[in-house]
């Protein structure tokens, strides 16, 4: 139906296909399975870039900041913050 990728867990399934294929791959899974809980489009980076724990305390800081500003919906990053530096600054 156009699924490029299919990961996996005891909880939900993430299924990665292109933009043009998500009609059909909801169609078609919905023709198997039934409605699903949630559905949507997610933008995804195609590159990551690894930051530093100065650069994730300040991403997190505008992160936090955006999250409490109910005129924002969604945010996209291509930032990576390694579990170590998120320990730290927990």
């Amino acid at each position: 139906a156009g699924a490029d990728n299919v990961e996996s867990d005891d909880e939900s399934h993430e299924i990665t296909c292109a933009t043009e294929d998500y009609n059909s791959v909801v169609e078609a899974l919905e023709a198997s399975f039934g409605a699903p809980a949630e559905s949507g489009l997610v933008w995804k980076p195609q590159n990551t870039i690894e930051v530093n724990e100065d650069q994730a305390g300040t991403l997190i800081k505008l992160l936090d900041t955006l999250d409490d500003n109910d005129d924002v919906q969604n945010v996209s990053s291509n930032f990576d913050i390694s579990d170590e530096i998120m320990a730290r600054l927990a």
